[in-house]
């Protein structure tokens, strides 16, 4: 970070302390010393990835939510983690465990290398290694009791690394992280059967204090859907043992107990809904359906009243299809139906290295080494940069960006601004599209257009897009035009000829928006749309191959569930499949919700084409089945797709009972 880089990030946090009633104390305890906090918000001190992701942490900003450029080194250890956590979530243990070793060697030790970090990075490295480590050797399946012990003493000693003293103060007078508040909740689970260094049993008022913190609104939406329910799912198991336990209580204050839990559990099914999220989900599920059964047995309950007007039925046999469906497609894909793992917690997404960007963009672009580095830096630096022998200095990473249609802006969210609620109204305006409510939807842009710099181009582009797809929405312009458009928004920062063309290529996130877009106007039948097709199956197979599709597999799903459609749609199924396949499995393994019936669907759709036209397939699908899979699990994504999906199955039944 460069000194107006250092500034704007104080000023970003200095916001949203002000928003969230954090102090800068509360904000940098147990991360640094007095001192060095009042350098930092001075803006006289960089700040390294892992402490500028710890600070928006506890500020309630996760660190998926940006596009961030990372030098070659800073890249590589970011890598090293990716890899350490897709090992541990597609179950590679040893190779998980075999990096992680290698990850302590580089980042957590004292050495003068220059992998080696200063004290506060190695302190955030150090904790990073020991919640793998703990995830890893619970995976590892020893003994039970040794297992636990040595899991709760790693956690013990990643939480003290940046809370020291955690039952000190109430976790209100706190500022704490989702990783933080995770390590929280572990370490009271492991209170349960009294491990070492605890005193035992669980407490509910710890998980209440948790749940109580996350509900304070420090933390945004998706960061309360990250471990909301799980600390819900902890409370109601741990009261479920109890209240079973106790005696001589009235049948109004048994009943009293449950509805509590019942509501906590109903909002984190609301939360994990609404997010498109899986975190916990089964376990949610199956803790509604326990306490169904609890309230059902008392006395005065609706038990063995008729009807299916009745809404306390209706609501368990909602619950036990959507629960049913969760564990037959979790079975088919063998992806258990637990959640085993916190690797959601320490995912950062859209990262992308400046020197590969910097090669690649030009090249795709075609300006020469001469032309790129002229009043930015001598040619012999560009080749250092592109050969990954030097990270760039801030200054010239911005004059090569600006020259390649990018952001000087290394560290972004879609919109460059440093007001806290632009991000929470983009979230808003998505929202209001999705949900076709085209009056809010322009109303929240108008609003977007006056609170940021429209001088940015990038800013430009994103408000723009959104712009001619709500002037689409609305039937104001055909999908001709509605192309044309998006072409001219695109070419704000990349010629779309240049995406057409062969090659290696790197485009952003908007850019790549613009051109999925652009498709839906195009002849599905011409020679452009079928490039398109092949262009985008080139940008993301590298990606796949190195396995890596969790750091962009928001926009995968958005980009290659259309493209993999397509495929279908032109008798290409087994291409199609593959798409289905790799976001099916993302979406179990990683606890993704809202590609998930869409992309069940398609997978019986080709199916169900190839048997029409005769093509042998070695898989054999139940109809009914997986599109009642589709419908249940559109049901809890809150699609719109729902109603489809049942005119299929009512056709379906319509073909079986002619035939």
């Amino acid at each position: 970070m460069n000194r107006d880089e250092r500034i704007q990030f104080v000023s970003y946090i200095g916001m949203l302390r002000e928003k969230r009633n954090v102090t800068v104390s509360q904000l940098t305890e147990g991360l640094c010393g007095e001192k060095t906090a009042k350098l930092i918000m001075q803006g006289k001190r960089s700040t390294g990835r892992p402490l500028r992701e710890a600070l928006l942490g506890r500020l309630g900003v996760g660190a998926e939510d940006y596009e961030c450029y990372l030098g070659s080194e800073e890249y590589a250890q970011w890598k090293m983690q990716e890899r350490i956590l897709h090992c541990i979530v597609y179950e590679k243990t040893g190779q998980a465990e075999e990096t992680l070793e290698k990850y302590h060697e580089l980042y957590c030790e004292q050495g003068g290398g220059k992998n080696h970090s200063g004290e506060i990075e190695r302190k955030l490295n150090r904790q990073f290694y020991l919640s793998m480590l703990a995830q890893i050797q619970h995976r590892r399946g020893k003994e039970a009791a040794s297992r636990e012990d040595a899991f709760t003493s790693l956690m013990e000693e990643a939480l003290s690394l940046t809370v020291p003293e955690p039952e000190k103060k109430p976790l209100s007078k706190l500022a704490l992280s989702v990783r933080e508040l995770n390590l929280i909740l572990e370490l009271e689970r492991c209170r349960k059967n009294g491990k070492k260094g605890l005193l035992p049993g669980e407490r509910p008022e710890r998980y209440r204090e948790v749940i109580a913190y996350i509900t304070t609104g420090r933390l945004d939406r998706r960061g309360m859907a990250k471990l909301y329910p799980k600390a819900v799912y902890f409370l109601c198991r741990c009261l479920m043992d109890e209240y079973g336990a106790e005696e001589e209580e009235t049948d109004f204050e048994t009943r009293k107990k449950y509805m509590e839990l019942f509501t906590y559990c109903n909002r984190a099914l609301e939360m994990l809904r609404d997010n498109g999220r899986m975190y916990f989900l089964w376990e949610i599920l199956d803790m509604r359906e326990r306490l169904f059964d609890k309230l059902e047995k008392l006395p005065g309950s609706r038990r063995g009243r008729s009807g299916g007007g009745d809404a306390f039925l209706r609501l368990r046999q909602e619950n036990a299809r959507w629960k049913q469906a969760l564990e037959n497609v979790y079975a088919q894909f063998r992806v258990t139906k637990e959640t085993v793992d916190d690797c959601w917690l320490y995912r950062a997404k859209g990262i992308s290295c400046t020197n590969e960007v910097i090669r690649i963009r030009s090249r795709m672009l075609g300006i020469g080494a001469g032309e790129l580095c002229e009043r930015v830096c001598d040619i012999r630096t560009l080749y250092r940069i592109r050969n990954e022998e030097v990270s760039p200095q801030r200054w010239v990473a911005e004059g090569l960006f600006e020259k390649l249609g990018l952001s000087g802006e290394l560290i972004r969210t879609e919109l460059v601004t440093s007001i806290p609620e632009a991000r929470e109204l983009m979230e808003r305006l998505r929202e209001s599209m999705n949900g076709q409510r085209w009056d809010e939807a322009e109303e929240t842009l108008e609003q977007l257009k006056q609170l940021v710099s429209m001088d940015i181009t990038c800013n430009r582009q994103a408000l723009q897009r959104q712009e001619v797809l709500l002037s689409r929405a609305k039937k104001e312009i055909d999908k001709a035009e509605c192309s044309r458009r998006l072409r001219e928004v695109l070419e704000l920062t990349l010629p779309y000829k240049a995406f057409l063309a062969p090659g290696e290529k790197y485009l952003t996130h908007e850019e790549q928006s613009c051109i999925r877009n652009m498709m839906v106007g195009m002849d599905k039948e011409g020679e452009e749309f079928r490039i398109c097709l092949q262009r985008f199956e080139e940008i993301y197979q590298p990606v796949i191959d190195r396995e890596e599709l969790e750091n962009v597999d928001g926009m995968y799903e958005f980009v290659m569930i259309y493209v993999r459609s397509q495929w279908g749609n032109r008798g290409e199924y087994d291409k199609a499949d593959k798409h289905s396949l790799n976001i099916i499995e993302g979406c179990l393994r990683n606890r993704r919700l809202w590609a998930l019936h869409d992309s069940l669907y398609d997978r019986w759709w080709n199916h169900a084409e190839r048997r029409k036209r005769g093509i042998p397939t070695d898989i054999v699908l139940d109809d009914e089945q997986e599109l009642n899979h589709c419908i249940l699990l559109g049901e809890l994504a809150k699609s719109h797709d729902v109603a489809f999906y049942r005119e299929k199955l009512k056709a379906l039944a319509g073909n079986h009972k002619s035939g």
